[in-house]
């Protein structure tokens, strides 16, 4: 009889560990909605050097680009890191590199090619396998250049009269009031990079429901606004400035 308890407690422990290993893999990839960032690649250039980075815009880039799609939870950061055992694949988005490299670029020169599709895929592509048209690796990078292809940021800013120039400024509320007409009355949100106390336009963030129909990206209270703070919003007293292109 203790032969058969020692034996039944210790396949209840295996158990135990073998769900706790399988929760550490799989994370919860609840959330509500889609967080759609474009970049400009000069002024992250900017950035990334600052930091001690490499970075090199190819000549095949000569416009916006695409930072990331991200599942997001309002005031919650997050869900990150979905499912660990979820590795990228460049050959499932074989058909996709030659867009990926012109719109979804490895700006960091010092790292390897496929090293930012790499972190996209595993910090927010895992959490997003839950909705139909980002169910796999390969649908989540088509809908991130899909989307881009949608919403033509660097076209929207030339219609605008907002065009890339070394030497000028441009006002923050001026812009937002001119393209947000042109993305269905919602207001995106527009980030700055600031350098020796000039400010210069970094990304734009506009959100999407789980149906990928644009929506605002803090709907329900300030506190909203929380996950979106990785970069200093561009401050509305201010201009600034949309350097143009800088290859290597």
């Amino acid at each position: 009889m203790m032969i058969f308890l020692k034996i039944c407690i210790l396949v209840v422990t295996l158990s135990l560990a073998v769900l706790q290993l399988a929760h550490c893999k799989t994370k919860s990839n609840e959330f509500d909605f889609f967080a759609f960032k474009q970049a400009w690649p000069t002024v992250i250039c900017f950035k990334y050097r600052s930091e001690g980075h490499k970075c090199h815009i190819s000549r095949n880039v000569t416009g916006w680009t695409i930072h990331g799609l991200w599942p997001s939870a309002g005031s919650s950061k997050g869900p990150i890191f979905c499912n660990n055992s979820s590795k990228f694949n460049e050959s499932a988005v074989e058909k996709l590199l030659p867009d990926l490299d012109v719109y979804w670029p490895n700006l960091h020169s010092d790292t390897v090619r496929d090293g930012f599709w790499e972190h996209e895929w595993s910090k927010h592509g895992t959490c997003a396998v839950s909705v139909k048209e980002t169910g796999n690796e390969y649908l989540y990078f088509k809908k991130g250049l899909d989307l881009f292809q949608m919403i033509n940021f660097t076209g929207i800013l030339t219609d605008i009269g907002v065009i890339p120039d070394d030497n000028k400024t441009y006002d923050v509320l001026n812009i937002l009031n001119k393209i947000t007409p042109r993305l269905n009355g919602i207001e995106p949100r527009l980030s700055c990079y600031n350098y020796k106390e000039e400010f210069y336009l970094t990304s734009v963030l506009i959100c999407f429901s789980k149906q990928f129909e644009m929506r605002s990206c803090t709907p329900n209270s300030t506190d909203d606004r929380l996950y979106f703070q990785f970069d200093n919003d561009c401050p509305a007293d201010h201009k600034v400035k949309y350097p143009t292109i800088r290859y290597d």
